[in-house]
């Protein structure tokens, strides 16, 4: 079977059967409904701005990419998924932070946040089963430093539009997180011994130590002062900001720098760790009732 018809026919296969299985659970989601007598909101696998916040900086980068000769495709998918689905999610939770909800109500939407994970991850995946294509040689155009700049300001400005709409870009500055970026930033490329790592993955990888850093730190506080709600707001903004702007950067880097020093960087490990800091984080402070909790078992 000829490479392009084997790489189209798993593709529609791989949506296929992902669309039977979410069909499926909807499905039996909509059947159970019936019994019970609360009003309860179904939930909805497509949620059109979480999808948005996801690919639109995605197309660009992509575009960017692309269009430069600087790789296929994939590589900015599987590279940049993981990171813009946390950027989504995290968005989506300071606007639930934003607005008045019963406990209830918050605990769902913050579910539904967890979905641009969710397509983070499909995104990351369709660009790594197209990998092998990354290989091959390109022709590379050398693009004028103008182009990157405006590259560059459209991620920003598509960025800033989505902050602004989901609660005000001064929701989104938080001094303490940036702080902590700094400090492992300048712990990472000034302090580092080890000439065989390119910026590219020192950078990636103050990312990630950052935002653990953030993430801990959040965890330390909302522990140590839980059951006062102005004392914990403080660590939940840091729990969710240190995540987004480690994430926002490590996208930026996936857009812009070279091939050489993205497979350099090893990109699927940074991810993992992105998805384990943020797990961590939503399981220890924004965790959901437990089995027991509900009355099970």
């Amino acid at each position: 079977m000829h490479t392009n018809v084997k790489t189209a026919l798993g593709i529609f296969l791989f949506f296929f059967f992902g669309f039977l299985a979410l069909w499926d659970i909807s499905g039996n989601y909509s059947s159970s409904f019936k019994k019970i007598d609360d009003l309860v909101t179904q939930l909805s696998f497509f949620n059109p701005e979480l999808v948005a916040l996801v690919f639109m900086p995605l197309l660009v980068a992509t575009g960017w990419r692309v269009w430069s000769g600087e790789s296929h495709w994939s590589s900015v998918w599987f590279n940049a998924g993981v990171p813009l689905g946390v950027i989504a999610s995290s968005i989506s939770l300071v606007n639930l932070l934003m607005i008045n909800l019963s406990l209830e109500q918050a605990r769902m939407y913050i579910g539904e946040s967890l979905l641009a994970i969710f397509y983070g991850g499909i995104v990351s995946f369709i660009g790594y089963i197209n990998l092998g294509n990354v290989y091959k040689q390109r022709k590379h155009r050398r693009q004028p430093n103008i182009a990157k700049i405006f590259v560059l300001l459209l991620i920003h400005s598509l960025l800033g539009v989505s902050l602004h709409f989901s609660g005000g870009l001064s929701a989104f500055i938080y001094l303490p997180a940036m702080t902590i970026i700094a400090a492992a930033v300048s712990a990472f490329l000034l302090i580092n011994r080890d000439d065989s790592k390119s910026v590219c993955q020192l950078t990636c990888e103050a990312m990630v130590m950052a935002s653990l850093a953030s993430v801990m730190i959040a965890v330390i506080s909302y522990n140590f002062y839980q059951g006062t709600l102005q004392l914990t707001i403080p660590a939940i903004v840091l729990g969710i900001l240190g995540p987004l702007y480690c994430s926002f950067c490590i996208f930026l880097c996936a857009t812009f720098y070279s091939d050489k020093d993205l497979r350099a960087t090893n990109f699927g490990r940074i991810n993992w760790h992105l998805l384990e800091i943020y797990s961590l984080w939503i399981l220890m402070c924004l965790a959901p009732k437990s089995l027991l909790e509900m009355g099970i078992g």
